[in-house]
């Protein structure tokens, strides 16, 4: 059975959404993954400047989120099409691991600690 070029497209595009969800979905697990292990008495800050980098990571964690939430409703609800997306979900993709080396990161400095101190 043939379908209609239309049809083939349709279909590519709702399978490109639905792609971008479930990899939209993985990574918001991710995010809740590394606002946890902030939230580690592990990680508590013992300096201010500490403090100040946990609570930015926090808040950049916490807008990654709504983001992300945001770009999976729109692409659920249809209101925006895969393509639209795209360009959106790489910039989002390019902050995560920018957030992601920053906890890693941080870690490493509260980690430190406990070996040394």
């Amino acid at each position: 059975m043939r379908t209609s070029p239309e049809t083939d497209r349709i279909n590519r595009s709702g399978s490109k959404r639905n792609a971008l969800v479930v990899r939209l979905e993985r990574n918001l697990k991710d995010v809740n993954l590394l606002k946890t292990k902030l939230n580690s008495y592990n990680c508590e800050p013992q300096t201010y400047s500490l403090f100040e980098r946990i609570e930015a990571l926090r808040r950049g964690l916490e807008t990654l989120r709504r983001n992300d939430q945001e770009i999976i409703a729109a692409l659920k609800e249809r209101k925006k099409s895969a393509m639209e997306c795209a360009e959106e979900v790489n910039e989002h993709y390019s902050e995560f691991h920018k957030l992601q080396r920053g906890v890693e990161e941080y870690l490493g400095l509260t980690q430190n600690r406990y070996i040394h101190g």
